[in-house]
């Protein structure tokens, strides 16, 4: 369920949508036009400008704008509230990469919300079917691409992120990672949810983890480069993952998707991924060339 009244763009049974615009702030240098991988913008007599309609909403004109005059639109997306969670209307959806390449976790994560947070039932389908619950229903999400279909594209159902949850328990245990120094690859499919930035944050701070904060972080995230695949070619993909890895300053970097794991480590980084580092486990590293993990990721998504 959209939360229409705070965000005036959100229509329900359609995705919500995203994208950037340039201010007058714009030199034309032209910077953001050569690496846009969508082709959504363009030059008018003034300034340059994006088209909304075609803006995959990935930031990459923003990292390379030298007076930052490409921006996200300032919308904000409200999670439902812990308290008005109904406990026994509430499902985890963990996403189809997730059960993909880690197919014990899923069950773990569900264990740990019953275990601290009371009756909360799978709901293993993927976020492009209706899930068909029923109204009233929340669903706590692990991917943010679900989040936001779950949220914008079915009536009656209210979302929130399952770190968000965890962050509101007062006696969850976690690992201690005393010594760990990381940077924060944001997933750019959250930008518009702030809350779940500080949860993901509060979460490592609770695990003794050292953050070292970014530029292109939180609200003003940019895709690691996996979401262009299909719209350019494969090298280009690479290129700018090895961009978008080169603008974090740690070795270590902690990511919560699956596309950020892969892209983290084939650039060179040690990615951490969250659901890992709850339960203490080491990220395996992924193999996967672009085109194996999109394969089998597409093959996934059509059986569930």
């Amino acid at each position: 369920m959209c939360d229409g009244e705070k965000a005036e763009s959100c229509v329900c049974g359609r995705e919500d949508k995203f994208y950037y615009v340039i201010s007058e702030s714009c030199v034309r240098c032209g910077a953001c036009e050569e690496v846009c991988p969508a082709g959504a913008i363009r030059k008018d007599e003034e300034k340059y400008e994006i088209l909304p309609e075609k803006c995959i909403d990935c930031g990459t004109c923003s990292a390379v704008c030298p007076t930052e005059a490409a921006q996200p639109v300032p919308v904000i997306r409200e999670s439902i509230s812990l308290q008005d969670i109904d406990r026994k209307k509430c499902y985890f959806n963990p996403g189809c990469a997730l059960g993909l390449y880690k197919p014990e976790v899923p069950e773990k994560m569900l264990k740990l919300l019953q275990k601290y947070f009371g009756e909360v039932k799978m709901h293993n389908i993927c976020c492009r079917n209706n899930p068909k619950l029923e109204e009233g229903s929340v669903i706590i999400n692990n991917c943010a691409g679900c989040d936001r279909r779950f949220r914008s594209l079915y009536e009656d159902i209210c979302t929130i992120s399952y770190w968000e949850v965890l962050n509101g328990i007062a006696d969850l245990q976690l690992p201690d990672y005393t010594g760990l120094t990381v940077s924060v690859h944001d997933s750019c499919g959250y930008r518009h949810k702030p809350q779940v930035h500080r949860a993901v944050r509060n979460l490592l701070r609770k695990m003794h983890v050292e953050i070292v904060e970014e530029g292109l972080t939180g609200t003003k995230s940019v895709c690691c480069g996996d979401n262009f695949y299909g719209l350019v070619p494969n090298e280009q993909v690479e290129k700018r993952i090895q961009l978008r890895a080169s603008q974090l300053s740690c070795q270590d970097v902690v990511v919560y998707c699956i596309g950020c794991v892969r892209g983290m480590n084939a650039a060179g980084k040690i990615p951490h991924y969250l659901p890992d580092m709850l339960f203490g486990r080491k990220t395996e590293l992924m193999s996967d060339s672009l085109n194996q993990y999109h394969t089998k990721l597409a093959d996934y998504i059509a059986r569930h």
